[in-house]
């Protein structure tokens, strides 16, 4: 030998050969586990992307007062520049410093996260309402009433359209010079007032000038900001008065230096200060952790001034902060929760058949070493050494597969799904090692025992693990049901129980299906035995005695089929309780919103032809609801009841309007409460509204069509002047005339609406709730699971005909020679997989339409259909047709494709084998 020269006949060489003389078997059980792997890696990452996209559309969806972490106060803030310098304007800096310094050092002290996902301070100060009187006005003439508002970095929010920025007051008040403000261009067109002109505003016991010398827009109307000041900072409230005069308020801004010149003028005053939440930096991930810090955070105070009397105002000392994140963060979690139940229900089934198919795999692998392997025994090799061989391949093919299969699931998701993924990608590696060094003690060739003889295995063991099986597929059924939806998945996330619920009544069904085909299969030889063809007589023979169909193909099939009709029974229900969703939340046939509206737009709403009736929703703002001392922030909604019933009459999701919910002179005020509130006061011995008495005259569970939060207080209109100064409709519900254009009327309310408003409809919100992340990632999962199931099925009857095609080398040689043809070799190959497949399409069809009333008895769906009930499981008899047709036409083709496998061997290769078997 020379050297350099590497020797073929070596253990390195031999095993290059073992390889190369067989590898599609080797190269297909690669390509199932870096499948596997890639699957391992990508999908936790995927679920955990959709959790966070979910959750940002989810904090997308509230106002940002409601999320940020605010603190509100009436007193006034402690004035004064800062010690170490802010990045306010030098004059605005002498005035708000001090307690922009503060806020700056409490956010220093916030914990890493909770800094991470909130922006900085920001403040704003609102004065008034107050009549801004027009001079030389008449009696009963249109009358105003105007906030004012300092913020001191109101120049990083708004931009002039016209006019100038308003100048610092620093005269005394009241005093000759008028105070400059600037008002939104809608509002200074609503209010009639001209740049330039001057109004006057009582200020103690005197009244003061205000000038308008400019008007401005939102740099960005949807800022958060816009919702921690009056609604009427960019579009007016237009109402009539108790006396039938109509009236007009505004916002204006002043120049945040003139508070120092207005802080005694008695005006009634209150002050927000607020760190923003920045939704698109919270993960999902961190939703826990997050929500711990925002509870050790708001449960402390801060200085946020001296809090010392200044002759008849006290100025701001010590705050505590709040945010409705919290909550937010709560249900997003439960919606996290339900998605990872549902996702983990369904992935159990095609994780039970990649591991049937894995098995069939490293068996036809192993069936293709066989031989050599027999002769390495007959010539001396030990068990030890036998297993290492069949251990290196199994390293080989699982190991370069698990890595690549891992790195393509990491770089195709952007997203961190932790380390699980990379666990379960190294079991798919060792695999089929584990798989391949199982199946040595059968090596032996003088140990070769024909199946053939003699039927199924009937032993003690067998039995045993039958019965085991079947006990603990009834009980995760009972206890499922005995659990049921209120202590489920909401609140304890991925149940192992729920997740392994479907696998178990598979392979319960498995077992039924293998202990019952056997019954009719050998009705059926008795019959094709008197009859004179050959093929039906053999062929069913040959499957009731050595049946090709164990339990891995038959769990291949049953779970396969049951994946895909479960799945599309499961998509039927969650698309049907969309539309219920989308109804309900509409709550008419239309809902126009977006912006305020005036009293013109509201006649001309009603005035459009196919509108039957029109109900506003006069307020839906945040107001504070108290319990012995507890406070919480909610949502106002102000609706007139008998213009609502109108509108709503006759619709399954109406929110109830009591009677005497429009009754006013009462001592406590009457409302109807969300259950999130009545829950927060109902063990409370005292509970105010924004310091009012009031009487629950009703409570619902869920949200309303007035407003998307779940946390709300709704009263008529009749009652809400102590409430809320200004009754700004922001929603109009339309009622539709039967039979009118749907299309004409959106169209005609949109024009009189407005560019900014939107009409919303239950056909428009179907197709938004259809495009949520959740939804979305729910859809995709279930066409992922029934594409998958459908090919991993068709996998494993591939594959149990591959392994049963040493047996069909001996045979269909020999039964050429008699004159069968190739048409009855196929017909052959088909009676070993026919028989039981059929009865297994049969049992997994019947199993996955019944899987839905197990397993939705433990799961919320709700995250999904964005509504407040569960809804009820639907059968969509096309979708399940079709899907049924599929799996069909996918086990007929997989057997077809086998049969056709090529198995040309001729009689005298055949005979020897007999001989050497």
């Amino acid at each position: 030998m020379t050297a350099g020269h590497r020797s073929r006949l070596s253990a390195a060489g031999l095993l290059r050969r073992q390889f190369f003389a067989g590898p599609v078997a080797s190269i297909m059980l690669a390509l199932l586990v870096l499948g596997g792997a890639l699957l391992a890696t990508g999908v936790p990452r995927a679920v955990a992307a959709m959790h966070t996209a979910a959750l940002e559309d989810s904090l997308g969806q509230f106002p940002g007062r409601e999320i940020d972490v605010v603190t509100s106060s009436r007193n006034l803030p402690e004035l004064g520049a800062s010690t170490g310098g802010t990045s306010l304007e030098p004059d605005i800096e002498a005035i708000w410093g001090a307690q922009e310094q503060r806020l700056l050092d409490i956010r220093a002290g916030m914990p890493e996260l909770l800094t991470h996902v909130t922006a900085d301070p920001l403040t704003v100060l609102v004065a008034g309402p107050t009549k801004a009187s027009v001079a030389g006005a008449a009696e009963g003439s249109t009358s105003y009433q105007l906030f004012t508002a300092f913020d001191p970095r109101i120049r990083e929010h708004i931009e002039l359209t016209a006019g100038e920025w308003p100048a610092a007051l620093t005269d005394q008040v009241p005093g000759p010079t008028p105070l400059e403000i600037v008002l939104a261009d809608a509002v200074a067109e609503e209010m009639e007032w001209a740049l330039g002109e001057e109004r006057s505003i009582p200020i103690g016991t005197a009244p003061h000038d205000v000038r308008l010398v400019g008007t401005f827009a939102a740099i960005d109307p949807d800022d958060g900001f816009w919702t921690h000041v009056p609604p009427v900072a960019l579009e007016p409230s237009v109402a009539y008065t108790p006396g039938g005069y109509i009236e007009v308020t505004g916002l204006g801004f002043a120049d945040p230096v003139s508070w120092a010149a207005l802080q005694e003028s008695k005006l009634p005053t209150t002050m927000d200060a607020w760190f923003p939440v920045l939704p698109e930096r919270i993960r999902a991930a961190d939703s826990s952790e997050l929500t711990a810090q925002l509870g050790e955070f708001t449960s402390q105070v801060f200085v946020l001034g001296g809090g010392s009397w200044e002759y008849w105002f006290a100025t701001v000392g010590e705050v505590a902060f709040t945010s409705g994140l919290t909550e937010a963060l709560d249900d997003a979690a439960v919606a996290a929760s339900a998605s990872d139940a549902v996702l983990a229900t369904i992935a159990s089934g095609p994780i039970g058949v990649m591991i049937a198919v894995l098995v069939l795999g490293a068996r036809v692998v192993f069936e293709r070493r066989r031989t050599g392997l027999e002769l390495a025994a007959a010539r001396g090799a030990s068990p030890g050494q036998l297993r290492g061989i069949l251990a290196l391949e199994g390293l080989a093919i699982g190991l370069p597969a698990a890595i690549v299969g891992g790195v393509l699931g990491t770089l195709l998701v952007a997203a961190d799904g932790g380390v699980s993924g990379w666990a379960i990608a190294a079991l798919f590696a060792l695999t089929p090692a584990a798989l391949l060094v199982s199946a040595e003690p059968g090596l032996s060739p003088l140990r070769r025992a024909r199946t053939d003889l003699g039927g199924p295995a009937t032993g003690r063991f067998r039995w045993i693990a039958e019965v085991l099986v079947a006990v603990l597929a009834v009980t995760a059924v009972v206890l499922l049901y005995r659990r049921g939806l209120a202590t489920s998945t909401a609140s304890t996330g991925v149940d192992p129980l729920l997740a392994a619920a479907p696998l178990l009544l598979s392979l319960l069904v498995c077992l039924i299906v293998l202990r019952v085909y056997p019954v009719p299969l050998a009705a059926l030889v008795r019959r094709t035995a008197r009859r004179a063809g050959l093929v039906p007589f053999l062929g069913s023979a040959r499957a009731l005695r050595d049946p090709s169909a164990g339990l891995v193909p038959v769990l291949a099939v049953v779970v396969g089929v049951s994946v895909a009709v479960f799945s599309s029974v499961l998509l039927g229900t969650v698309q049907a309780g969309v539309e219920r969703a989308a109804d309900a939340q509409v709550g008419a046939d239309a809902a126009v919103g977006g912006t305020p509206f005036t009293l013109e737009q509201l006649d001309r709403f009603a005035a459009v032809p196919g509108v039957a009736a029109t109900a506003p929703v006069y307020s839906a703002k945040p107001t504070k609801v108290t319990a012995d001392g507890r406070t919480r922030t909610s949502t106002l909604i102000v609706v007139d009841t008998d213009e609502m019933r109108e509108v709503q009459a006759g619709r399954d999701s109406a929110t109830p309007l009591p009677d005497g919910l429009s009754q006013t002179g009462a001592d406590d005020v009457p409302v109807v409460l969300s259950k999130t509130v009545a829950d927060f006061v109902s063990a409370a011995d005292s509970a105010e509204l924004d310091g009012e008495d009031f009487e629950a005259l009703g409570v619902v569970d869920g949200r309303t069509a007035y407003s998307p939060r779940a946390n709300w207080v709704l009263m008529d209109v009749a009652n809400a002047k102590p409430f809320t100064a200004t009754l700004v409709p922001r929603t109009v519900l339309v009622r539709f005339e039967p039979g009118a254009d749907a299309d004409e009327v959106t169209a005609a309310l949109a024009a009189i609406a407005g560019d900014d408003a939107v009409v919303v409809t239950p056909e428009a919100l179907l197709a938004e709730l259809r495009e949520r992340p959740t939804t979305q990632g729910l859809v995709i999962s279930l066409v992922v699971a029934i594409v998958l199931a459908s090919l991993l099925t068709a996998l494993a009857i591939v594959l149990t005909l591959v392994v049963g095609r040493p047996a069909r080398d001996r045979l269909l040689p020999l039964l050429s020679t008699l004159g069968l043809g190739r048409r009855g070799e196929r017909a052959l190959v088909v009676w070993e997989i026919g028989p039981v497949a059929l009865i297994a399409l049969v049992a997994g069809a019947l199993l996955g339409a019944a899987l839905p009333f197990v397993v939705l008895a433990g799961i919320d769906l709700r995250a999904f259909t964005d509504g407040d009930a569960q809804p009820a499981v639907t059968l969509d008899p096309w979708l399940i047709t079709a899907v049924l047709a599929g799996s069909v036409l996918v086990t007929v083709a997989a057997a077809t494709v086998a049969s056709r496998i090529d198995g040309s061997v001729n009689a005298a290769r055949a005979m020897r084998k007999e001989e050497e078997g």
